[in-house]
């Protein structure tokens, strides 16, 4: 799905399609992209929840003008603070822990066959992600948790939720990284996505609740541990270099 939806992405940019501007017809788009209808589907819909396209009944499918964005519109300000700001990423994984939760607990009440048949691709796809780089691990991961959020069925969690990738993104880029590159913590990460997709995927609404959040309360303790270790190795080396520049002073 990300790959996809990076293809559509890059085919606006390609066209220099500029918000307001139809896409092709979802039959001629789907043959172009060598995918098929439903897939180009779902893919149509994650990029309308990160505010990118706005699809219109019996209308087709837009580039999206900033007003049909409003909710990435406000989280958008906050991109710059969140770069500028350390802790920043600690208020966004507080929201999201009640976000996730709430959300993979709908999904689990309203999932259908197709979001059930998105999700365990999702799946699939983020767990075989980790013989790739990071950067590509996050982007399967980011399409995991969409994935849950479209089963939701609820258009403003979607909206928040890719508003909030953004900001984690923005704040601790070089952290979500490291995350992928733990070999213990990547296991981990498979694991509890697996128990997030199984509760949903078998409709226990309270079991998908928990699962949720317990990968966000692992992955927020496992940044902070990585956060530490970085802030320690900082520190070793400036004490190392004063030391130095001490022995060098006559």
């Amino acid at each position: 799905m990300a790959d996809l939806t990076d293809t559509i992405e890059a085919l606006i940019a390609e066209r220099g399609l500029q918000p307001g501007a139809r896409l092709p017809a979802e039959r001629a788009l789907a043959a172009e992209l060598n995918v098929s209808r439903p897939t180009l589907r779902e893919a149509i819909r994650h990029l309308a929840s990160r505010g990118r396209l706005v699809s219109r009944r019996g209308g087709g499918t837009y580039v999206a003008a900033p007003a049909d964005a409003p909710l990435a519109q406000a989280l958008g300000p906050l991109a710059a603070e969140a770069a500028g700001e350390p802790g920043y990423w600690h208020d966004v994984m507080e929201i999201r822990k009640s976000l996730d939760a709430d959300m993979a607990f709908h999904a689990a009440l309203r999932a259908g066959p197709q979001d059930k048949a998105n999700l365990q691709a999702a799946l699939e796809n983020v767990i075989s992600a980790g013989a790739t780089d990071a950067a590509t691990q996050a982007k399967a991961d980011s399409a995991f948790h969409m994935a849950v959020a479209e089963a939701s069925h609820n258009a403003v969690m979607r909206q928040v939720m890719a508003g909030l990738f953004d900001l984690l993104r923005h704040s601790i880029s070089r952290s979500l990284e490291k995350l992928y590159l733990i070999a213990s913590t990547a296991q981990a990460l498979d694991d509890q996505h697996r128990a997030i997709a199984a509760a949903i995927i078998a409709g226990r609404p309270e079991e998908a609740r928990k699962a949720a959040l317990l990968h966000l309360e692992f992955v927020e303790e496992t940044l902070r541990e990585i956060e530490d270790d970085a802030a320690r190795r900082r520190r070793s080396s400036r004490v190392a270099l004063r030391q130095q520049e001490k022995e060098l002073t006559p």
